[in-house]
């Protein structure tokens, strides 16, 4: 099911005293194009490359507003889709299909996407390798085991939010830059995490995070936000503090009829974490675990109150 998202795209208008005239210049866009100037794309592209981008927008001045059209990437070793390079480039409202990665964000950054849809990319979805961009209102669809993650993040301080990200080959999100904002997403089908959260002072809030193969919410990074969410459904745990994840807020999340675990502590290290205020219930062993909490919760690691669950163990959790 594709998930198209359209969105206004600012043009540029010269008004008269008498009349208004509409001034619009469209740019043939083709394979290999290299895009500094703002551009609409006209018809559907198919391109093969292997070896380079089959688009490329070079910001400041670059933008490409898809109008609803797509580009396919050919071959069993295609390349990638297309790039934003620069800084504050545009890519709106239309479709990447078969790429290497569909949509990478690199070099300074400051970049805007929205609206695409990024099917079926042999390698990623969607990589933000660069810092303070905004992801928004996208839809990415994996081929299972034929594709690796819906977003992957490796930049510091972006935006994402409202992506809907289905059947991903390995995580339907891995963060591994510091201070990402991540709201309102939706999560499901992944082969392995519904998220990977190893960047620290990350903010994961609202988001629904659902029937992925193993935990929904796999916590490794500290001094994390997580908030409001939605995880459900899947195959281990729905919320898992990992390694040495510490100081991280877990609040006011439900995580219901998981396979294992509703909220877990596996990590030796994981320490010093606020685990309040959530709902967890109908999970497949406990709602709460922590395996390095004594019997009496006299070790106290990490604080456990106001939460909402039916089983837990060591059973003095709150």
């Amino acid at each position: 099911m594709f998930y198209p998202i359209q969105y206004p795209k600012t043009l540029s208008m010269t008004l008269f005293t008498l009349g208004v005239s509409l001034s619009l210049t469209v740019n043939a866009v083709d394979c290999g194009d290299v895009i500094t100037e703002p551009a609409t794309l006209t018809e559907d592209l198919v391109c093969e490359f292997t070896d380079a981008p089959a688009l490329t927008i070079q910001g400041p001045t670059g933008s490409l507003y898809m109008n609803g059209h797509s580009l396919t990437c050919l071959g069993s070793d295609a390349g990638n889709g297309i790039v934003l390079i620069g800084t504050s480039a545009e890519l709106s409202t239309g479709t990447v299909n078969g790429c290497n990665d569909a949509v990478l964000l690199l070099e300074a950054g400051g970049h805007t996407v929205y609206g695409i849809n990024a099917l079926l990319p042999l390698d990623d979805a969607i990589v933000v390798s660069s810092d303070s961009n905004i992801v928004t209102g996208n839809y990415a669809l994996g081929d299972g085991n034929d594709s690796d993650d819906g977003i992957d993040i490796n930049g510091n301080l972006n935006f994402i939010s409202q992506n809907i990200i289905e059947l991903s080959g390995d995580e339907g999100m891995e963060v591994d830059g510091t201070s990402n904002t991540i709201i309102g997403n939706t999560i499901t089908g992944s082969d392995s995490d519904g998220v990977e959260l190893d960047g620290d002072f990350s903010v994961f809030v609202s988001n629904i995070v659902q029937d992925n193969d193993n935990t929904g919410i796999e916590i490794e990074g500290s001094s994390c936000t997580v908030s409001n969410n939605t995880t459900t459904e899947n195959g281990s745990s729905g919320i898992s503090l990992e390694f040495s994840a510490s100081n991280n807020g877990i609040s006011q999340n439900t995580s219901s009829d998981n396979g294992a675990y509703g909220i877990l502590v596996t990590g030796v290290n994981a320490i010093g974490n606020n685990i309040v205020f959530n709902t967890a219930t109908g999970n497949g062993l406990f709602d709460l675990e922590d395996l390095f909490e004594s019997e009496d919760c006299s070790v106290n690691n990490n604080l456990w109150s106001g939460n909402t669950f039916s089983s837990a163990e060591p059973s003095c959790l709150e």
